[in-house]
């Protein structure tokens, strides 16, 4: 048979939807809570009484948030919350029941807004059901890295709270938060005080404080941006109501090696930074992982703590480097002093 009267052969991209292999998709997805000073992970009861994270499989025409809901509804009695999706799980093999991609969430809700019972502290959370352990594993270094970041970014405290509260909540979410005096120098750039104390407790009242809110986040990004444009430098004093330099220094009469930084539109968008604070043989005062918008403000805080000498730890500690990291450990710029 001759190529004009040969059977035409379909190519690749003639061939319908229904001539290639369809996974099932499902959702699995870890809600956190704090329950005293312990992060918990809610866990249901799957087959062979083996527990595992809440889920279920995707229906036809359906959103993937719209199944995570469906199945905290149905399987765990969780309504509210706003999932965070973390990755999908395509192991071939993952479920001995048939080829399965798992999209997993996470999400947090204080413990009040859960069923009595619901909640196991994550060290106790193993053995799971199919790779969960491992969602589960993923989940935590997800809510961990956040909250060092940035004032309880999963929303578990109230709109009110004194920096103790939060103290709390962060050490229980990540037990190697900083202790009180660093933790407050990182974090309270980083709040609003509501000019209110509290009251009916014993000792001095304490400040309450909040989180700012969309547009007051949004303002202070556009006076970043307009001290970009003019140049524009800050005092050492770091305030939440106040615009990091472009280079996130501040001015001093010890010598900087400024050109080595990269200019803030040149770092990745979907880069995770770390920001590392090097004092001499001493070791690392601190280690931050921060999306670059939360890593502005952190890093402008930890500068301003540690460039101070009264804020030195130890009698002959000098900072030597401030580096930032991008993915795969890629140095990305670095500061000496």
């Amino acid at each position: 048979m001759d190529a004009e009267h040969a059977p035409h052969e379909r190519t690749p991209i003639d061939r319908p939807l229904i001539d290639y292999p369809r996974p099932s998709v499902a959702v699995d997805t870890a809600v956190f809570t704090v329950r005293g000073d312990e992060l918990c992970v809610v866990l249901v009861e799957g087959r062979d009484g083996r527990r595992r994270l809440p889920g279920t499989f995707l229906h036809e025409g359906e959103r993937l948030v719209d199944a995570v809901r469906r199945s905290l509804a149905a399987k765990a009695g969780i309504g509210g919350g706003e999932p965070r999706q973390l990755q999908v799980f395509d192991e071939p093999h993952r479920d001995d029941r048939g080829w399965v991609l798992s999209v997993a969430h996470a999400m947090a809700l204080p413990a009040e807004r859960l069923p009595a019972d619901a909640g196991v502290p994550i060290d106790l959370a193993d053995p799971l059901d199919f790779d969960h352990a491992r969602i589960l594993a993923i989940a935590v270094e997800r809510i961990r890295t956040d909250y060092a970041t940035m004032p309880d970014p999963w929303n578990l405290m109230p709109p009110a709270f004194t920096l103790r509260e939060l103290l709390l909540l962060h050490t229980a979410v990540d037990p190697s938060t900083p202790q009180r005096d660093t933790f407050r120098r990182m974090m309270e750039p980083l709040l609003v005080e509501t000019g209110e104390y509290t009251s009916g407790t014993v000792g001095k009242p304490s400040r309450l404080f909040r989180k700012p809110t969309a547009d007051e986040v949004a303002a202070r990004r556009r006076k970043h941006e307009e001290a970009v444009r003019t140049g524009a430098r800050r005092t050492s004093r770091s305030r939440s109501d106040e615009v990091p330099a472009d280079r996130l220094l501040t001015q001093s009469t010890r010598a900087r090696s400024l050109d080595a930084w990269l200019p803030l539109d040149q770092l990745p968008t979907d880069a995770r930074h770390t920001i590392r604070l090097d004092r001499g043989p001493a070791g690392v005062v601190a280690r931050v992982l921060a999306d670059e918008g939360s890593a502005l403000w952190t890093f402008r805080a930890l500068v301003t703590t540690y460039e101070r000498a009264e804020n030195r730890i130890g009698p002959d500690a000098q900072l030597q480097s401030i580096s930032l990291h991008g993915p795969a450990g890629r140095e990305l710029s670095i500061v000496r002093f």
